[in-house]
Parts: C-alpha cells; sequence; structure tokens
C-alpha cells in the first residue's frame, strides 16, 4: 500500500547517510530536537549546524520509524507499551541487537529512583549479560537540568565488578526538565554474576553543587549465556594477514577476537567494515553506542551488534575494508615541554596544533574524515615505559574536511617523550575477506 512513499523515503535516507555525519552525531541532533530523544558520545557537541542536523535527524527518525514498524510486529507492540517518544528513540540507536533484545523480552525493569536537592534519578531497567551491562535510566528536575553533568559512576556488587569500560552522555539542550539516556558498562572478561544485588553510585553536578546518589537494585533474571564459535582461519587483505580466532555473540554485542600475522609490514588498526550478514543479506555491522574494541598484548577483541535472538541458516563474517599503518608509522612521537613533534605519519593530513604537560591537541584533514568515528590513540607511554592513562578524549567536526581529537593526561607526572600508539587512524587497506560461520 505504501511501496512507492516507502522507497522515496529509503532514497531519501540512502542520500542523508552519504552526508558527513556520523551516527553519534545524528543522535546528539535527535537529542537536542525532540528533548529526551537518547544519544552515546564521546564527541564534543559543536553549535554550529545544530538546526539543519535536528532537522536530518528528526527524518532519519521518521525512516526508522516506518522500517521498524512495517517490518517487525512485536517491535511495534514493544513501542506501543512504552509511554513517550524518547523511548522509542531511544529504542532504535542503530543497533538491531538491541531492537531484538527488547522484542524478545530480554530487557529487566527495576523502577528504582533517589530524590536529593531536588534533582531525582531512576533507574527505569537494566540489560544485562557476560559481557556488560546497559542501565537505563532518567534524571528530571522541576527547575530544569542547566549545568547538570555526571562526573563519575561507579557500579558495585558484592562478587566484584570485572575490569572494563563505562560510557555515558549528558543533555546536549539544558532547558529541559527530563533527561533519558543509558549507562554501557563493558566487561573486560565475560562474568556470570551468583550475586544479583547491585548499587549503582552516582556523582553528579548540578546548579554548582555536588549530589551524590546511591541507587541499589537486584536483577531478577540472570544472563543468557554467549553462543561461541571456533573460526581459527588466517586471511590476508593487500598482503597483511591476520587470523580470526573465534566468534562469541552475546546479547548485548558480539565479540570477534582477531590475532596479527608478526611479519606484517602494517599495524592493522580498526576494522571499519566489519559485519555479519546471514543468506539473506542482512547484516548486523559495528558496535556505534559504546567500545567498537579491546586489546590484549596479542590479540584485539571487535564488536559488532548481536544476532543473538536471530537464527539464521547461514551466517557469514564480511571485511573488505581496514585501517592501517606502517609499523615505522604507527606511534606518535612528542616532547609536551619542547612543544616539539619528534615522530608521526608521513601523511599531510595530521597536524599536532596544541600540547601541554597534561594535553594533546591534533587536526586531520581530509575529504572523507567526517566518516572516522573512532579515538585516534589507545595508549600512552613515557621515556621510561610508564604509562600515562588518558583522563577524557574528545572528537569534534571542524570545517573544510577537518577533524580535532583532543586528549587530556590524568597526570603530569612523567618523563618525556610521550609515545602515543594509534589504535584508529583514517588510512585504510582494502580486500574481500568472507567467512562462512559454523557452530
Amino acid at each position: 500500500m505504501y511501496e512507492k512513499e516507502e522507497a522515496e523515503l529509503k532514497k531519501l535516507k540512502h542520500q542523508l547517510n552519504r552526508l558527513p555525519l556520523s551516527v553519534d552525531k545524528a543522535d546528539q541532533a535527535i537529542q537536542a530536537g525532540w528533548e529526551r530523544a537518547k544519544q552515546e558520545t564521546c564527541y564534543k557537541k559543536p553549535k554550529r549546524r545544530r538546526i539543519i542536523w535536528s532537522m536530518i535527524a528528526a527524518v532519519l527518525l521518521f525512516l526508522t520509524f516506518v522500517t521498524s514498524i512495517r517490518v517487525s510486529p512485536a517491535f511495534s507492540s514493544a513501542v506501543a507499551s512504552i509511554p513517550g517518544m524518547e523511548k522509542f528513540v531511544h529504542l532504535i540507536q542503530h543497533d538491531k541487537g538491541l531492537d531484538a533484545i527488547f522484542e524478545n523480552e530480554y530487557d529487566q525493569k527495576v523502577d528504582v529512583s533517589q530524590t536529593v536537592d531536588g534533582l531525582t534519578f531512576t533507574i527505569e531497567g537494566v540489560i544485562l549479560d557476560e559481557l556488560g551491562m546497559s542501565i537505563f535510566y532518567t534524571v528530571k528536575s522541576k527547575e530544569g537540568l542547566q549545568s547538570f553533568q555526571m562526573q563519575s559512576i561507579d557500579l558495585k556488587n558484592n562478587q566484584g565488578i570485572p575490569p572494563g569500560g563505562v560510557s555515558h552522555s549528558n543533555p546536549v539542550d539544558e532547558t529541559i526538565k527530563e533527561y533519558s539516556d543509558r549507562i554501557n558498562y563493558q566487561f573486560s572478561n565475560p562474568v556470570i554474576f551468583s550475586d544479583l544485588s547491585f548499587v549503582l553510585e552516582v556523582e553528579t553536578v548540578f546548579q554548582g553543587a555536588t549530589i551524590l546518589f546511591s541507587l541499589p537494585f537486584e536483577l531478577q533474571e540472570n544472563v543468557k549465556e554467549g553462543k561461541v564459535i571456533q573460526v581459527n582461519q588466517e586471511v590476508e587483505m593487500e598482503s597483511q594477514k591476520f587470523t580470526i580466532e573465534e566468534i562469541i555473540i552475546y546479547p548485548l554485542r558480539t565479540a570477534v577476537t582477531v590475532s596479527f600475522n608478526e611479519a606484517n609490514s602494517m599495524k592493522l588498526l580498526h576494522f571499519e567494515d566489519m559485519r555479519l550478514v546471514n543468506e539473506k543479506g542482512e547484516l548486523w555491522g559495528s558496535i556505534t553506542n559504546g567500545a567498537s574494541a579491546s586489546k590484549t598484548e596479542k590479540q584485539t577483541t571487535y564488536y559488532l551488534q548481536s544476532n543473538y535472538f536471530q537464527q539464521p541458516d547461514k551466517l557469514y563474517l564480511q571485511i573488505n575494508r581496514l585501517e592501517a599503518l606502517d609499523k615505522t608509522e604507527s606511534t606518535l612521537v612528542i616532547n609536551t615541554d619542547a612543544a616539539t613533534v619528534i615522530q608521526m605519519p608521513e601523511y599531510d593530513n595530521l597536524e599536532v596544533v596544541k600540547m601541554k604537560r597534561n594535553y594533546v591537541e591534533m587536526l586531520v584533514k581530509g575529504q572523507n574524515i567526517f566518516e572516522h568515528r573512532h579515538n585516534l590513540v589507545g595508549q600512552i607511554t613515557d621515556k621510561n615505559g610508564k604509562v600515562v592513562g588518558i583522563s577524557s578524549s574528545s572528537i569534534s567536526d571542524e570545517a573544510h574536511d577537518a577533524k580535532r581529537y583532543e586528549i587530556t593526561f590524568e597526570t603530569v607526572d612523567y618523563e618525556n617523550p610521550l609515545y602515543l600508539e594509534f589504535s584508529s587512524y583514517p588510512h585504510y587497506i582494502e580486500g574481500d575477506v568472507k567467512i562462512e560461520l559454523k557452530d
């Protein structure tokens, strides 16, 4: 009945997707335009473009709504059961695995609140699997959320929380009185909790005062275990070899573990278009909200959207493009005291524009630089091999096809020079890798 209209909408969506707008940026604009939309990003939010991106994001939102409702009646029912447009936006975070979680009712309702000095923090629901936890929350104040920031987050359990990463966001539009989003915990190692009682501690700043929240909650159901697929297949792209070791499909994400041939002349960084594809061509791509990879000494694990609740006849892992740098150029070496660059990749697109004892700022230019969504630097060490932690990092779009990357160090107690190891860089190699996955 609406085939012609849907075709036109899909055509427009394709055209919009070709614009230099990352998924994360679209999410920010949705949030600003719809007040309580959801977004998950570490980017800074430049005020320019906000109006036009809000309009584009609204169209993208409508397109996704049309596609989701027509394709999935179960998802439509789930949306209808949740009050407020913001919940709908939250569910379509460009993550098919998350859609499937709600369709299959794998999420758990919590509804625990605490009010301190006129500010109310509510945990609405939780999704838990072996590799992480997503905590859906709402914060509100009758006076508005001007200057509201979440400063620190700590999840506690008697069993202990595995090391890993946590990501969250703060409101873009400070004129709103209610804001809903999610906190993503990603564990470095799989874990099944024997004790399902947790406490979320959140330190916030609101109207110039520090407000602490401590919210205990208990889950009723334990995790569904990951589905392990042993692969152990070596592949090659532009003479660079790597091995797909194993794939584990969890409800929240798929973990693809890769090792690299030591004889490679290049350091292989981020797999730009790694994805799962079934026999019908349906694909599950990279995680856009939260960490996209984790690294050990010998292996790197990349995270994709999950097809945990799908049972395809055939499933393939496909890779056609990945980031790579010559090993001799895979580290940026700087002296922050002298404000000098000692070593950097021999490309014209990188510029170190500012550095201080606790900070470095870089500019990367390129025709398609807006497609690059990852932080440049993974680990920093000093002259003596001491690790210099990163306290914060941000990415912002600049005019004239450029992006600005800023890194703040956790300490100034180090000895120059500093060695900044690239974990991502917009320089690519290409090939055609397709591996059929079998249980």
